[in-house]
C-alpha cells in the first residue's frame, strides 16, 4: 500500500489544484486499468496470428506495452502494471481456447517477463533510461532477449500441460521467444521515448516535422506493403528513407514510432495476405518473413536513431566546449607581448613564452631573439604584416608556424600560432610600441588540415566510384558540382560550376522532355524529394545511365529555389541487366532446341526398336552422346568445339588399336557441333553393332581435311571400315541411317555419301565453310595414325 501511495503522489505531481484533491488510489488504479486495457486489446489483436499447431502468437505487442510502461514510469509503477498485465492476459486467454489454469500460467509468465526486462534495464542503466546511445540500445536488445527467453521456458511447460500441441518443444519455445521479443523491441521504445518527453518536451518545429513525417510514413507504408511486388519496389525505398530522416532530425521517440508504423504494416500485410508478403502461401513462412522484417526494421531504426542522438549530444557538447575554450582564450589563456618601436625591446609574459615553446629559463629581449623560434618560411609574412600595420596605423593579424624542435630524437609536432597586435602612437602619429596577444591555434590548423584531407578523399572517392553531388540554383540556372559529378559527366577535372543549359545538351534527347516534365511536376506538387533515371551522351558516342536523387527547397511563398542532389553512374548495372536479358533469351532458345532434339530422339528410337530393351539401350547411348556434346560446348563457352575432341569422345569406349583418326586443327562452330557429333555417334554405334568394332580384326579409319579452295574452303570428313564382318545392305533405313544421311544436309546444308560396301562401310561428309573455323584445340591433336594433313590421303 505504501508503494501505491508513492506512485499516486508521483502521478499527481504537477497537476491542477482541483485534481490534487482526488484520492491517492486514483492514480495507480487508473494506470492499472490503462495498462490492462492496452494489453488486452493488443493481445486480442495478435491472438489472430497464432502459429499452428503450437498456438503461439506470431507477434506479441502486449509485451512491449507492459515492459515499455514499466521502464518509462519506473519501479513505482510496478504493482499497477503487473496487476493490469495479469488481469488482461488471463481474460484474453479465457476468451480464447485456453482454460483458467493455462490462462493463469501464461499471465504469470507475461508478468514475470515484464518485471525481468524492466529490472535488467534499471540494474544496468539506472532509472532515467533513454534510447539515445548505441550502448543503451544494445543493452535494451539484450534485456528484450533475456526476458522472453526465460519466460518462454515456463510458458512452454504451460503449453505442454494445458494446451494441445503437436509442435516440438523447441519450436514452441522459439515462437514464444520470437513473438515476445519482437513485441518488446517494436513497442517498448515508443513508450520509453514518450516517458522521456515528460522531462524534456520537444520544440514546435521538431513536433511538427516528426508528426508530419510519421503521417507520410503511414500513407507510404499502406501503399508500399499493400501493393504487388512490381509496384512496391518503387515506393518502399521512400518508406525506408522516412525513418532515416526522423532519426537524423528528431529524437529517438519519433524513429521508434516510425519503426512501429512499418512493423504494423508488415504484420497487417502478413495477416491478411496483402502485397508481396501476402504472396507467400505458407503461414509459417509468412510468419518467419514478417519476424525477420520486423527485427531488421527495428534494429536499423533504433541503432540509427541512437547514433544520430549521440552525434547531436556530442555536437552540443563540442559547441559548449568551444565556447568555453574561446572564453578561456580571451581571458586567461592568451599570451601578451609588446615591442618598443624605438629600442626594439621585446617583452612577453609567461603564457606567450609557453605558447612559443621557449626553454624554461629563456626570456627573449629582442624581436630577433624571438624570431629564432619562428619557422623560416613564415618570417616574410610576419614582417609584411607588421610593416602594413606600421604604415596604415591599424592592427595586424598573422598566423605562422613555430620552428621545428627536437622531440625525443626526432622532429616534434608542427605547431601554429596566431598573433594579433595594434600600433600605439603619439599625438603626432609616431609609433611608440606594438601591443598584442598570442594564441596557440595548432588544434584549429590540424582540424582544417584534416578537413581538407577528408574533402580531398571524398572528392577522389566520388571520381573512383562515379558518385557526384550538385546544387542547382533555379533562379540563375547555375550548378555547383563536385569532382565526382564532373567525372561522371565527362567535364574537366577543375570544373566546379556549370549551367543547366550545358547539362541539357548532354542529356539524351529521348529523356530530356521527360526529365523536365518530371521536375516541373515535382515543383507543382510541392514535393521535397524526387528521383529519376536518364541517359547522357558523351563525346565518342558514349552513353551513360545516371541515377539522380534530389531535394527541392522552397521560399516562404512556395516558389522553388534550389535543387540539391546526387548522381550515381549506373551504366554497368544497366548493361548487366541487358546482358542478363540476352543470356536468358539465348538460354531459352537453346533449351527449346535441346528439348526438341531429345523428343525427336525418343520418338525415332522407339520406332526403330524392336524390343523394349533395344529402345532403352539405344536411347541411353544417344542421350549420353548428346550430353557429352553439350558438355564440350559448355567448356568452350558455346564458341565452338575441336573436331578432334568430338572424335576422341566418341571413340573412347572402344579399343585404341581398332580406331585411327587424323586431320588438321579444326573447330566446329556451336551450331554444327551437335549435328556432326550425332552423325559420328550413329556411325560409331553401327560399327560397334554390325561393323569394324564388332570384330577384333576390324578397324575404323577417320580422316578429315579442308577443301582445296583457300582458307575459306569447307571441311571433308571420311569414315572407312575394314576387317569387319561382311556388310549386308539393310532392307530398310533405320533411325541411325536417317540421321547419317539427312541431318548434315538438313541442318548445315552439306552433303553425305553413305555406301554399304561389302568389305566395310564408307561415309563421306562435306561441311560448308560457314560452319568451320581454324582454331587451337584444347588438347594435343597429334594423336592418331597419321600426322595432321591439309590434303586428303591417298
Amino acid at each position: 500500500m505504501k508503494r501505491m501511495k508513492n506512485l499516486g503522489q508521483q502521478i499527481r505531481r504537477g497537476a491542477s489544484s482541483r485534481r490534487s484533491t482526488w484520492p491517492i488510489w486514483i492514480g495507480p488504479i487508473g494506470l492499472a486499468i490503462a495498462v490492462g486495457t492496452g494489453y488486452f486489446l493488443a493481445a486480442q489483436l495478435r491472438l489472430a496470428l497464432l502459429t499452428k499447431p503450437d498456438g503461439v502468437a506470431v507477434f506479441w505487442p502486449a509485451a512491449g506495452i507492459a515492459s515499455g510502461t514499466l521502464i518509462a514510469l519506473g519501479s513505482g509503477a510496478r504493482l499497477p502494471v503487473i496487476l493490469g498485465v495479469v488481469t488482461a492476459s488471463t481474460v484474453a486467454s479465457l476468451l480464447g481456447d485456453r482454460n483458467l489454469a493455462a490462462g493463469i500460467v501464461f499471465a504469470l509468465c507475461n508478468a514475470g517477463e515484464t518485471l525481468l526486462v524492466a529490472w535488467l534495464i534499471k540494474h544496468r542503466f539506472g532509472k532515467d533510461f533513454r534510447l539515445e546511445s548505441l550502448h543503451n540500445v544494445l543493452g535494451f536488445f539484450v534485456a528484450a532477449g533475456i526476458g522472453p527467453a526465460i519466460s518462454g521456458i515456463a510458458a512452454t511447460v504451460g503449453f505442454i500441460l494445458y494446451h494441445t500441441s503437436g509442435a516440438p518443444v523447441l519450436s514452441t519455445w522459439l515462437n514464444w521467444f520470437a513473438s515476445d521479443a519482437l513485441g518488446i523491441i517494436m513497442v517498448a521504445p515508443l513508450l520509453i521515448g514518450l516517458g522521456g518527453l515528460r522531462r524534456d518536451l520537444p520544440e514546435r518545429w521538431e513536433l511538427a516535422e516528426g508528426t508530419s513525417t510519421l503521417a507520410a510514413l503511414v500513407a507510404v507504408s499502406a501503399i508500399a506493403f499493400g501493393s504487388p511486388a512490381h509496384y512496391w519496389y518503387t515506393v518502399l525505398p521512400l518508406g525506408l528513407l522516412l525513418p532515416v530522416l526522423l532519426a537524423a532530425h528528431c529524437r529517438p521517440v519519433f524513429a521508434a514510432a516510425a519503426a512501429l508504423i512499418l512493423g504494423f504494416a508488415v504484420v497487417w500485410t502478413t495477416t491478411f495476405g496483402i502485397g508481396d508478403l501476402g504472396e507467400i502461401p505458407s503461414l509459417h513462412d509468412r510468419a518467419f518473413a514478417a519476424r525477420a522484417t520486423l527485427l531488421a526494421i527495428s534494429t536499423f531504426t533504433l541503432v540509427l536513431a541512437a547514433l544520430f542522438a549521440e552525434r547531436r549530444h556530442k555536437e552540443a557538447a563540442l559547441k559548449d566546449s568551444n565556447g568555453r575554450l574561446e572564453l578561456a582564450l580571451d581571458g586567461a589563456e592568451l599570451g601578451v607581448w609588446s615591442i618598443d618601436a624605438k629600442t626594439g625591446r621585446f617583452e612577453s609574459d609567461a603564457r606567450d613564452r609557453r605558447i612559443h615553446g621557449y626553454p624554461p629559463k629563456f626570456v627573449p629581449k629582442t624581436l630577433a631573439e624571438a624570431r629564432d623560434f619562428i619557422h623560416p618560411d613564415d618570417l616574410l609574412d610576419l614582417d609584411a604584416a607588421f610593416e602594413v600595420s606600421k604604415r596604415a596605423g591599424g592592427s595586424c593579424k598573422v598566423e605562422y608556424r613555430l620552428a621545428p624542435t627536437s622531440d625525443g630524437g626526432g622532429i616534434g609536432q608542427e605547431r601554429w600560432v596566431s598573433v594579433e597586435g595594434a600600433v600605439v602612437r603619439r599625438a603626432g602619429g609616431q609609433p611608440v610600441r606594438w601591443l598584442g596577444v598570442t594564441r596557440d591555434i595548432t588544434d584549429r590548423k590540424q582540424a582544417e588540415h584534416a578537413l581538407a584531407e577528408r574533402n580531398a578523399q571524398l572528392a577522389l572517392a566520388g571520381k573512383v566510384v562515379l558518385v557526384g553531388s550538385f546544387t542547382y540554383d533555379i533562379g540563375s540556372g547555375t550548378m555547383q558540382v563536385s569532382p565526382g559529378y564532373a567525372a561522371i559527366h565527362g567535364l574537366t577535372e577543375a570544373t566546379a560550376e556549370t549551367s543547366r543549359a550545358d547539362w541539357q545538351t548532354r542529356v539524351h534527347p529521348v529523356d530530356l522532355v521527360r526529365l523536365e516534365a518530371h521536375l516541373q511536376q515535382a515543383i507543382a506538387d510541392r514535393r521535397r524529394e524526387y528521383y529519376c533515371e536518364y541517359r547522357i551522351l558523351l563525346p565518342g558516342d558514349e552513353t551513360r545511365w545516371i541515377e539522380s536523387r534530389s531535394l527541392i527547397s522552397y521560399d516562404r511563398d512556395g516558389a522553388a529555389q534550389r535543387v540539391v542532389g546526387a548522381n550515381i553512374d549506373v551504366t554497368r548495372h544497366k548493361r548487366a541487366e541487358e546482358h542478363q536479358r540476352a543470356l536468358n533469351a539465348e538460354l531459352d532458345h537453346r533449351v527449346k532446341n535441346v528439348l526438341a532434339t531429345v523428343s525427336a530422339i525418343i520418338t525415332q528410337t522407339q520406332e526403330a526398336s524392336s524390343t523394349h530393351a533395344d529402345f532403352v539401350v539405344g536411347l541411353d547411348h544417344r542421350i549420353k552422346s548428346l550430353a557429352t556434346t553439350h558438355e564440350l560446348l559448355s567448356h568452350g563457352h558455346w564458341r565452338g568445339v575441336s573436331l578432334t575432341e568430338i572424335v576422341r569422345r566418341e571413340f573412347a569406349p572402344y579399343a585404341a588399336g581398332n580406331a585411327e583418326f587424323a586431320g588438321p586443327s579444326v573447330t566446329l562452330k556451336a551450331e554444327a557441333t551437335q549435328a556432326v557429333a550425332m552423325v559420328l555417334h550413329e556411325l560409331t554405334t553401327n560399327a560397334a553393332k554390325h561393323g569394324a568394332f564388332a570384330s577384333r580384326s576390324g578397324r575404323v579409319m577417320l580422316r578429315w581435311w579442308r577443301l582445296q579452295n583457300g582458307s575459306h574452303g569447307g571441311l571433308t570428313i571420311e569414315w572407312r571400315e575394314i576387317g569387319g564382318p561382311p556388310v549386308v545392305v539393310p532392307s530398310r533405313s533405320g533411325y541411325g541411317t536417317c540421321i547419317i544421311r539427312e541431318l548434315i544436309p538438313f541442318e548445315l546444308g552439306g552433303t553425305v555419301d553413305l555406301a554399304f560396301a561389302h568389305d566395310g562401310l564408307r561415309c563421306r561428309l562435306e561441311i560448308p565453310a560457314d560452319w568451320v573455323s581454324t582454331g587451337c584445340p584444347s588438347r594435343d591433336e597429334s594423336e592418331g595414325l597419321d600426322a595432321p594433313s591439309a590434303v586428303p590421303p591417298n
